[in-house]
């Protein structure tokens, strides 16, 4: 009898084998993940604001406010991944190919990105759809389907930016951003 499920393993086995609870998992990668991403977005909207040769009033006001925004996105796209990866365990009673991978990263960085400024959210769009097919192709390459290009990373960065490129000046990119 064939089983419902590839991987018969729990998401304590699979996932998160510090601890055997979700929630308390969860708590941990968001308390990790707030420290990285603080830890990545103050010096970079510190910098950012040097070089832009912002006046006082933005670094009493606005900088901690933008950072912490920021660093929520980061943070959220962590955490709410181990959340679904739990979740979809649950749900579905075990793991599939697509669930412990795609099917708890679309909804988390989908949930992430609507948390993000909305003139950033574009940019983050952009870049996690880049992401995403190169991450595709490199498994792809590794499972066999694709036979391996020299320097197809670079290739489908190109192939990916001329089209994000040519929606963007047919004014197609920001009507559905």
């Amino acid at each position: 009898m064939a089983a419902l499920s590839k991987i018969p393993h729990s998401c304590y086995e699979v996932g998160h084998t510090w601890h055997p609870s979700c929630v308390q998992s969860a708590a941990d990668i968001t308390k990790g993940a707030l420290e990285v991403s603080f830890k990545i977005y103050a010096p970079l909207y510190l910098i950012a604001a040097v070089l832009r040769r912002k006046k006082k009033d933005y670094y009493l006001k606005r900088l901690l406010p933008e950072i912490l925004w920021s660093t929520s996105f980061l943070t959220t796209n962590g955490s709410l991944f181990i959340v679904f990866f739990c979740i979809l365990r649950k749900f579905l009673g075990g793991f599939y190919p697509w669930s412990s991978g795609f099917g708890a990263a679309l909804p988390a960085s989908y949930i992430a990105i609507l948390l993000e400024r909305k003139s950033r959210r574009g940019l983050l769009t952009i870049y996690m759809a880049n992401l995403a097919s190169e991450t595709l192709f490199r498994m792809a390459v590794t499972r066999g389907v694709v036979k391996p290009v020299r320097h197809g990373e670079v290739l489908l960065f190109s192939i990916t930016a001329s089209a994000f490129m040519f929606l963007f000046r047919e004014h197609l990119l920001e009507a559905r951003l």
